[in-house]
């Protein structure tokens, strides 16, 4: 289960079964919507729009970064480099 809501003027709100994973697809989201701004600036400042992704390529995007287990696993970094930071050990839950 993931869900994700972006909140208009008012940011962004992740929740999925693990703090990993809802880590790093809030991560994720964040990026990808500064980059969304970044090209409706780049595009409205010369007058085009910005092109769009096929809705197939966006399937199969999604199909391979989107699950609850690659989001677990792509979030541990992010807990590992904050126990490095912080110099504290957090206890690892396995992935549902």
């Amino acid at each position: 289960m993931l869900w994700a809501v972006i909140l208009q003027n008012h940011g962004i709100l992740v929740a999925t079964k693990s703090i990993e994973s809802t880590v790093f697809f809030f991560i994720s989201l964040e990026k990808c919507c500064k980059v969304q701004m970044v090209v409706d600036q780049a595009a409205t400042a010369r007058g085009l729009k910005p092109r769009l992704i096929d809705p197939a390529s966006a399937v199969q995007t999604w199909e391979r970064l989107g699950s609850e287990m690659g989001g677990w696993f792509n979030g541990i970094p992010e807990f590992q480099l904050l126990e490095h930071e912080e110099g504290k050990r957090f206890e690892y839950v396995p992935a549902p």
